[in-house]
Parts: C-alpha cells; structure tokens; sequence
C-alpha cells in the first residue's frame, strides 16, 4: 500500500462504512489513515470505538485487497485521523477485467422517469448484462424506448448489505426474446467505493464457483 491509496474501512460493530486513504504507517505496530471532514466516525470518542473490529479493503489494478485489524485510537485535531492496529496478513482477490460472471442480482433502473424492475444476469469489472420482464405489446414498447447509448442509472443491493449502490452506463446492445429484454451496459463515471463493492462481489463468485 502506497500513502495516498484509498481505502474502505468497516468498523464492524458500528455497521459504519467509511472512505479514507492511508496517511502513514509505522511497520509492524500501526496504519494511519485520513478520514473525510464529513465522515462522522470523526464524532464518536475514542474510547467507544477503541477495539472495534475493522474490515478494510483497497483495490490496485486487477486485484481487491481485503484485511481484519481494529480502532487503536481516533483525533480529531488537527484533522481526523484514525490509527488501525498493523494487519497479521492481507488476502487478495483476482478480478479479470474481461471476465463475465453469471449471477442473478435484483436492481432497477429509471428510464424516462419510470422505474424498471430487472435482473442483472452476468457481470465484469467494466460492465454488465440485465433481463426485464416485458412481453407482447408491453415488451415491444418498452425494447423501442431503450436505444444504443441510452444512459442508465441503476441500483443494486449487493448480498450481505443493506444499502443499495448506484452505477451508471450506457446501453451498449440489446436484445429481445419472447418473455424479456436483454441489455448490455457499459459503466461509465463510478465511484471508487461501487467499484470495489463491484470487484468484491466478482470475487466471492469466482470463490464460490471454485468452491462448487
């Protein structure tokens, strides 16, 4: 981990989910990371969180990052800053980024001021494929609204969370079989933080079909 790199900390207890980067380390006893003026873990006293099991993962290139420590200690002056506990081991997570994966991930999507149920049927690290339920003369209006480079703002609920996350795309192709539509997304403009949570869920996909 090189200073400056982003990081995703969860402190566990507090179901709080927080964006920083590394600040500074001193090896094999601590992390330094810089939290966000807005972040609110910066109001809580130190000694409630001191212990907290943290989560924290990065993501260089290709690979997720993903390792357990916990809260040594929190400031609040001159900026937020809170110190982890050094990690005993970091796991890592291949994430190709041409690789499609099979899944059935429930979102919706806003088209022209109407919401859309759909599944999201395969995934990548750079984009995905979506089926909706539309047949017959619902079917055909719906396909001849949705066009190549049609943008798209969709919202999904990954497994294990409670918050849904919002990427966007462009339609890239569709297509059209008897009882549903089929779209192709490229996204486009995604965060840093959807885009681990992206990477993560490919990960435990790839891990679950070696498993199977």
């Amino acid at each position: 981990m090189a200073l400056g790199t982003e990081l995703i900390a969860e402190v566990v207890n507090l179901n709080l989910r927080i964006r920083s980067v590394l600040a500074g380390t001193d090896g094999g006893r601590f992390l330094l990371i810089k939290l966000s003026s807005q972040d609110l873990m910066g109001t809580f006293r130190s000694e409630t969180v001191m212990k907290s099991p943290v989560i924290v993962k990065f993501q260089h290139k290709d690979t997720v990052y993903s390792f357990n420590s916990e809260v040594l200690n929190i400031i609040s002056n001159p900026c937020k800053l809170m110190f982890l506990a050094y990690p005993m081991k970091i796991e890592e997570f291949k994430v190709r980024p041409d690789s499609r994966h099979e899944c059935a991930l429930p979102a919706m999507a806003m088209l022209d001021n109407e919401i859309l149920e759909l599944v999201i049927v395969d995934i990548s690290k750079d984009g995905c494929q979506c089926a909706i339920k539309a047949s017959g003369a619902k079917g055909d209006a719906l396909s001849g609204r949705i066009h190549v480079n049609t943008d798209l703002d969709i919202r999904a609920q990954f497994p294990g969370t409670e918050e849904k996350f919002r990427f966007t795309g462009k339609v890239r192709n569709i297509g059209k079989d008897v009882d549903r539509i089929k779209i192709g997304v490229l996204f486009e403009k995604i965060s840093p933080e959807v885009r681990m949570k992206i990477g993560d869920f490919i990960a435990a996909i790839s891990e679950a079909g070696t498993k199977g």
